[in-house]
C-alpha cells in the first residue's frame, strides 16, 4: 500500500515537472544569423521601429540589440540607448572591435516562439531568448565573460 502511494506521488510529480517544462519551452525564441543585420549595425543604420539596449557597461559592452517598440527588457544588465546618440555609436564600435576571445561579432534577427522577427542582435556571444507573450518582456541569457575573476580588468577579452 505504501509503495503504491509513493509510486503514485512520484508519477504525479513527474507529470507536473513535464507540464511546467513544456509551458516554459513554449516561450523560447532564438537568434537567426543575418549578414544584413550585421551590416546595418556596422554602418549604424537603425530602424525607427526599434528601441535599442546594450549589455553590461558603456565602456565595455558585449551586445547591442533592438526590439520592436512593443517589446522591452527589464534587466539591470541592459541599458536603453538612443540610436542617434554618440553612446550608441560608441557601444556598437566597441562590440564590433572587441569580440570575446575565440569569437567574431555577428548580426542576427531575434525571433519569438512563433518564429516572428521581434528584433535585431549584434554581438560576439550567443544568447538564449525567452519572450513573455502577455507582457512583451524579453529575457536574454548570455555568458558572463566580465566575471572571469582573473583580476586583469580586461573583462574576459584579449
Amino acid at each position: 500500500m505504501t509503495k503504491n502511494i509513493v509510486r503514485d506521488n512520484l508519477g504525479v510529480a513527474a507529470v507536473l515537472t513535464i507540464l511546467f517544462s513544456a509551458c516554459s519551452f513554449a516561450n523560447l525564441g532564438w537568434l537567426r544569423n543575418s549578414p544584413e543585420v550585421g551590416r546595418a549595425f556596422e554602418t549604424l543604420h537603425v530602424s525607427s521601429d526599434y528601441r535599442y539596449w546594450y549589455l553590461y557597461l558603456e565602456n565595455s559592452p558585449y551586445a547591442v540589440l533592438g526590439l520592436n517598440r512593443e517589446y522591452r527588457i527589464e534587466d539591470i544588465m541592459w541599458t536603453e540607448v538612443d540610436p542617434s546618440s554618440e553612446v550608441f555609436r560608441k557601444v556598437v564600435g566597441l562590440v564590433e572591435s572587441f569580440p570575446v576571445p575565440g569569437s567574431r561579432t555577428y548580426g542576427a534577427y531575434i525571433l519569438d516562439a512563433k518564429g516572428d522577427r521581434i528584433g535585431v542582435w549584434y554581438s560576439s556571444m550567443g544568447a538564449g531568448i525567452s519572450v513573455d507573450p502577455n507582457t512583451k518582456v524579453v529575457f536574454i541569457t548570455t555568458g558572463t565573460p566580465w566575471m572571469s575573476g582573473d583580476g586583469n580588468d580586461n573583462d574576459g577579452r584579449d
